[in-house]
């Protein structure tokens, strides 16, 4: 046993000192809602902690029991947030009640999401005691998730830490316009657009009417939302972009596989499949039920942890779906039991997915195009049938389609029939195993596993105190040098200047010549 503690005890060791740095002390502050934006950043602060460092999170008061227990790796900070972040959980829980509402109805609960969000976020910072804790242990870097919120950098500025961003994408834009990076309407599509690289006029059009404008209206309602804690805890003249500028390393959980290839800055790095990894062993009964499959095989099926609940009138229709398939099936559902389930289907309220997705048995996914699934999917090579709810969802399910990784449906219309025809079409059509488990190759095929890399630079921030040099000098430059207007303007004036000139000495030697044949004419 000695011996074996000693063993141990050199591997942390060693692995600390290969980047060069001990034991240091790290603060993680989550979105107001978890779920999917709460795992990557909860996964990436147990991988440091694995490492030696000392992680610390900062929770509401209401949910830090059921932290510990989840997270004993971790250290956990608490206050009181009026059950803000409970109204939230309890919003993005019914979010499939969302896909098919009006816009109006849309905004509204945008609105009361933000306003909670802003609440959070005030009685985080408000909190004197907490604040003053957090100061005093002097964390080497703060993580955050800039989720529409930026509270978490707002931390990290008025602590005057090191901050590191983990983020899938930011609707705001605000990370854009923080890193300088450019985003041509072109051939990247909004992240809230189900467009791929390969757009069509019209759709470039659309492309850009909505980059343009959905990034104003967001950035108007989240510096609206942070504008007095700026003003409080930052500067009077700060503002969120210059915040966010100070942020060291953006670590988006992207892979040009999935997200297509775009611009970026050396500050800016791809994790995406932070979550997947090698599927483990599975409880007793649930390996019993995959084997009891035989060659047919499962399908597993999940809406992800943001669609708790689903309209039992789908819910019907997916379970008529499944009684008529040949394969088993496991499905992710919380609620009253379809009343036309079929006995191949089991029900689960949590299921292990990313264990699910790597067993041998599974066969297909069905899923809400959440972006955890789809790379846990990529990972592991199974082909999708998607029926996305919103948010991101359409956009990534375009893009699995795009690559060839499954089909697509729409949620509010499918029926019974074509929802089997759908699974079935990915079941029966050997391309999409063999596009699946081609893009699985590429997407492993890496000098690091996307947690590794996350880690690293997480360390290399830790090690040199931020890394100010990866910045891009754009962020710094106003909007007329940025797009080279004054540049232009001058150019403009040299070129007016040059063609005046040119066109007045034409003018006045034509007028000479002019003058001097008509002397000559007289004369004679």
């Amino acid at each position: 046993m000695e011996v074996a503690s000693r063993h141990v005890l050199l591997c942390v060791i060693v692995s600390l000192t290969a980047h060069g740095i001990g034991a240091e002390k790290v603060l993680v502050v989550p979105p107001a809602i978890s779920g999917s934006h709460w795992f990557p950043l909860a996964s990436v602060g147990q991988a440091l902690a694995g490492r030696g460092h000392e992680v610390t999170v900062v929770v509401s008061q209401d949910i830090v029991a059921k932290r510990r227990t989840e997270r004993p790796q971790l250290r956990f900070e608490s206050f009181l947030d009026q059950g803000s972040s409970a109204r939230l959980e309890a919003k993005t829980g019914q979010l499939s009640e969302l896909s098919n509402k009006s816009m109006l109805y849309i905004a509204q609960r945008l609105q009361g999401s933000l306003k909670d969000k802003a609440l959070h976020c005030d009685l985080l910072l408000g909190d004197g005691d907490l604040i003053e804790r957090l100061k005093q242990a002097r964390f080497q870097v703060v993580i955050t998730e800039p989720f529409i919120s930026q509270c978490g950098a707002i931390v990290a500025a008025h602590l005057g830490v090191p901050h590191v961003a983990l983020l899938r994408h930011d609707p705001t834009g605000l990370d854009y316009q923080a890193t300088g990076v450019p985003r041509p309407p072109s051939y990247v599509p909004s992240t809230m657009s189900s467009f791929t690289d390969r757009m069509t006029f019209l759709q470039r059009a659309q492309n850009f009417v909505v980059s343009c404008v959905a990034p104003v209206v967001f950035q108007w309602f989240v510096e609206n939302m942070h504008y007095d804690q700026l003003r409080k805890y930052i500067g009077e003249e700060e503002t969120l972009v210059g915040v966010l500028a100070k942020t060291d390393v953006w670590l988006y959980q992207m892979d040009p596989l999935l997200d297509l290839p775009r611009p970026s800055m050396p500050n800016m790095v791809n994790v995406g499949g932070i979550l997947a990894r090698e599927a483990g062993p599975l409880s007793e009964d649930l390996e019993l039920f995959m084997q009891s499959s035989g060659s047919a095989g499962v399908v597993v099926v999940s809406f992800g942890s943001q669609a708790k609940t689903l309209n039992p009138e789908r819910a019907e229709v997916m379970a008529a779906a499944f009684a008529q398939l040949r394969q088993k099936v496991v499905w992710r559902y919380v609620g009253e039991k379809p009343a036309g389930l079929g006995n191949n289907t089991k029900l689960m309220a949590w299921l292990p997915q990313n264990d699910l997705l790597g067993h041998p048995k599974t066969r297909a996914f069905v899923t809400h195009a959440g972006s955890n699934g789809v790379y846990e999917a990529l990972y592991h090579g199974v082909p999708m049938v998607c029926t996305p709810l919103g948010a991101d969802q359409p956009g990534n399910a375009a893009r699995a389609v795009s690559r060839g990784l499954g089909v697509r449906l729409d949620f509010n219309t499918f029926t019974t029939e074509t929802l089997y025809q759908a699974i079935m079409q990915v079941l029966t059509d050997k391309s999409y195993q063999e596009t699946a488990a081609l893009l699985s190759r590429l997407h492993r095929d890496q000098p690091q596993s996307p947690m590794e890399r996350a880690v690293w630079w997480v360390e290399h921030v830790i090690k040199h105190g931020g890394l100010p040099h990866l910045r891009a000098r754009a962020v710094e430059l106003p909007w007329y040098q940025y797009y080279l207007l004054d540049v232009a303007v001058f150019l403009l004036g040299v070129c007016s200047a040059v063609l005046g000139t040119v066109w007045y000495s034409c003018s006045f030697v034509c007028r000479k010549v002019c003058c001097k044949s008509g002397s000559k004419l007289k004369s004679q």
